[in-house]
C-alpha cells in the first residue's frame, strides 16, 4: 500500500488513460518508479510516456562534490515542452503559476504568424482594455455615452 495513495488518487481522479495519469503524477513531482508501481505498469512504460511528453527528468549521478544543477531558465523566460502526437502540450505548473493561470480556467489562444499565444482571462481583458484605450479619450465613459445616445434615440422616436 502506498502512503501517498490518497494524494495519487486525487491527482488522477477523472483521468481516463494511463498516459494522462502518468503525466499528471509526474507534473505533481512523483518519481517515475512510484508512478509505475501505483498504476501497476512497467517502469519503461511510464518512462516512455514521460520522455515523449518532455516530462522525464534526466537522472544525474551524485559524485563527491557534485552540486545540484542550477535552474537554467525562469518560468517567464520560456522553456521547451513536447507536443504530443495529438497536438497537445502540457505546460509546466511553474509557467502557469507565473502567468496567473489555474487549472480548470478558460484561456484565450491566438495564432499569429508562426506562433501560438496563450493568455489568462486577466491578461486577455487587459489587452482588450489597452486596445479600447487607443480609441477612447481619457475621462470619457463609454457607458455614459451609450446611455445618452439611447436617451436621444428614445426622445427622437417618441417625440
Amino acid at each position: 500500500m502506498y502512503a501517498d495513495k490518497l494524494d495519487y488518487d486525487s491527482i488522477t481522479n477523472g483521468l481516463r488513460t494511463k498516459s494522462d495519469k502518468i503525466r499528471a503524477l509526474a507534473h505533481e513531482g512523483a518519481a517515475t518508479a512510484d508512478i509505475a508501481r501505483y498504476l501497476g505498469i512497467r517502469y519503461q512504460h511510464a518512462r516512455n510516456v514521460l520522455v515523449s511528453s518532455g516530462l522525464h527528468a534526466t537522472r544525474r549521478h551524485k559524485d563527491a562534490g557534485d552540486a545540484p544543477a542550477p535552474a537554467t531558465t525562469s518560468p517567464a523566460a520560456g522553456d521547451w515542452v513536447m507536443l504530443d502526437g495529438a497536438g497537445r502540450i502540457q505546460i509546466p505548473g511553474e509557467m502557469l503559476q507565473a502567468a496567473g493561470i489555474t487549472g480548470g480556467e478558460q484561456v484565450h489562444v491566438r495564432v499569429g504568424g508562426d506562433s501560438v499565444e496563450i493568455l489568462s482571462q486577466r491578461a486577455a481583458l487587459e489587452r482588450a482594455r489597452q486596445i479600447v484605450s487607443k480609441f477612447v479619450p481619457p475621462g470619457v465613459s463609454l457607458v455614459d455615452e451609450l446611455i445618452a445616445e439611447r436617451r436621444r434615440e428614445a426622445e427622437h422616436e417618441g417625440g
